[in-house]
């Protein structure tokens, strides 16, 4: 991801879900409140009064927690421990539930991999040591609380056996190692499949020949930049430039398509070097291209396509002891007013575009050049 140009991750950032709300992410949250509603039900027939009340705990904190994502009150993004809190309540319910059923397994089999991974997954942030200590000191602390008769020996799986000291604490180190690899290994799973997604959306919103952001791509920062611009007290100017290289179906006709797609490719790095940081452009379709210029009025991006121009007039591509040199046409126009269309402003460059062909080609021409 770090090769990605940023106008691409802006558009990125700006298509993807939040984690937490995603549909795979509340049917996680969805199953924890099944999964606690059948064990307490479970352990209500046995008559387990002490277990039955914390789960039922982390049932109320399972739906409330399923609420705050759903209707959007919680965004985790904004929210530190949002990854912490869900992780903490299935590791105190889980723990009961091992000392419940008898058996440290047990811990596993009542979904300790799903409630624990998938409460890890809900910030980009790596959780396992915080679960294997946590683990540690809450099985350890309720075996010292059964060992020392605070709380009743329960085991509905097998005979009842009062632990001894050493087991438990070798039983609780056994759980905080296991805590920690399965996170580890959840983990790196989860993060493999988010940044191959982000690449394969990257690739998406890329042209491949030239490099530079497709239609999908300029789209979604145009609408971040509007966004920017609502937001703006002042003046936020916003220009477009379209460009269309010369002559260009006689490259292709005359020496192939590979010097087109060299004389695309020389273009786009033009491109690329005359603009500044925050602005972005893209392939727009065939031999068009286009370029937004945030805060910028006529008279700067006038500029930038002056310059664009001239930098287009000095290259000199040689192929097969051929020399090719194009030239570029531009349209320009501004979008001033909130109320406007960037559609309608696409339109006036591109009109703009055409009376400058129209004019001899090799030229920048303006709204206001009318």
């Amino acid at each position: 991801m770090d090769k990605i140009e940023p106008y691409v991750k802006e558009g990125i950032r700006k298509n993807r879900k939040p984690l937490l709300k995603s549909e795979k992410f509340q049917s996680a949250n969805l199953a924890r409140i099944l999964y606690t509603l059948v064990m307490v039900l479970v352990f209500y027939s046995f008559d387990l009064p002490w277990i039955v009340g914390i789960g039922a705990v982390h049932l109320l904190f399972s739906v409330v927690w399923y609420l705050l994502i759903e209707f959007d009150i919680l965004i985790e993004s904004n929210v530190w421990w949002s990854g912490y809190v869900p992780v903490s309540f299935d590791l105190i319910w889980l723990t009961v539930l091992a000392y419940g059923t008898g058996h440290i397994t047990s811990f596993f089999i009542l979904g300790y991999i799903g409630s624990i991974a998938l409460s890890s997954m809900s910030k980009e942030r790596n959780y396992g040591a915080f679960n294997a200590i946590l683990a540690t000191i809450l099985f350890s602390a309720m075996g010292f609380l059964v060992y020392f008769e605070v709380l009743p020996l329960v085991n509905i799986m097998m005979p009842t056996v009062k632990p001894t000291l050493l087991s438990i604490i070798i039983s609780s180190l056994l759980l905080g190692g296991s805590a920690f690899i399965v996170n580890q290994i959840v983990s790196k799973l989860f993060f493999t499949l988010t940044d191959l997604n982000e690449k394969l959306l990257a690739i998406a919103m890329t042209d491949p020949l030239t490099g530079l952001p497709n239609r999908r791509a300029f789209m979604s920062n145009l609408d971040i930049e509007l966004a920017r611009k609502n937001r703006s007290a002042g003046e936020y100017p916003i220009s477009f430039i379209l460009f269309d290289l010369d002559y260009f179906k006689n490259v292709n006709d005359n020496f192939g398509h590979d010097a087109g797609d060299q004389v695309l490719q020389e273009f786009s790095k033009i491109v690329k070097q005359s603009l500044r940081k925050q602005d972005f452009p893209a392939r727009w379709g065939g031999e068009e291209f286009i370029v937004v210029l945030p805060d910028t009025d006529l008279e700067g991006a006038l500029v930038v396509a002056e310059k664009i121009r001239k930098s287009v007039l000095l290259v000199q591509l040689e192929l097969d002891n051929v020399q090719i040199r194009c030239s570029v046409s531009s349209g320009v126009a501004v979008l001033k007013d909130k109320d406007s269309s960037p559609e309608t402003i696409i339109k006036k460059a591109d009109e703009c575009l055409y009376e400058a062909k129209k004019r001899g080609r090799n030229q920048v021409f303006a709204e206001n050049f009318f």
